[in-house]
């Protein structure tokens, strides 16, 4: 009787330990995150210095035309994982789902980053104490990475060209009128695209309207 008993125990407490997430979905993410908020400044650096994507999984993952700026990604990585590491400081609530093009919770960025992976890409974001971490994650080789800065990078793009259509561009965010033609604003700037770039941005005059002050 004690024996059974024991393994009915031994069974029960088993059942009580959850599984781990499936690698790369949004639970892994925010299991992940969870290690890394609230620690020691060396740790979270280490951590987010390892989100950079390499060359070959970049060449895989991003779209074209934005293959083109790995190499100013790779330059200003730093500057924006320094945001990063303070952001991750304080310990707080982490979640985390996947990257939808038309999720109302997204930052603008992360919206426009939306336009950098394939369709149905599972991507992901996640927010600390209900507030978004303003970056997109990308699982590969085992390891969570991050686009920092992508967005900036594109955004300068359209900026260099024409910045009062830069401007218009940025008001795109989830379901509103201007985001189609916003996409093509940023694909049309960074194929340099001059002809299609002009009539994209007179799109935009129209769909997005000028930018508050």
């Amino acid at each position: 009787m004690t024996r059974a008993l024991l393994a009915l125990l031994a069974l029960a407490a088993c059942h009580d330990v959850p599984p781990l997430p499936a690698p790369g979905s949004p639970d892994d993410l925010a299991v992940y995150l969870r290690t890394v908020v609230g620690g020691d400044e060396l740790t979270r650096k280490r951590e987010v210095g390892s989100w950079i994507v390499d060359e070959a999984t970049w060449d895989k993952d991003i779209v074209e035309p934005y293959r083109a700026l790995h190499a100013d990604y790779v330059r200003t990585f730093d500057a924006g994982a320094a945001a990063l590491v303070t952001r991750l400081a304080a310990p707080a609530e982490v979640t985390a789902r996947r990257h939808f093009a038309g999720d109302p919770r997204l930052t603008r960025a992360q919206g426009r980053l939306r336009w950098a992976v394939p369709v149905q890409y599972p991507s992901a974001v996640a927010e600390l104490a209900g507030q978004p971490l303003d970056t997109v994650f990308l699982y590969a080789g085992g390891h969570w990475r991050a686009l920092v800065g992508l967005d900036d990078l594109m955004v300068a793009r359209v900026r260099a060209l024409d910045p009062a259509c830069a401007d218009r561009m940025q008001q795109a965010g989830p379901k509103n009128r201007c985001t189609e033609v916003s996409w093509n604003v940023a694909d049309a700037a960074l194929r340099a695209d001059a002809p299609r770039f002009a009539h994209a941005c007179q799109l935009a005059a129209t769909l997005c309207g000028n930018p508050a002050p």
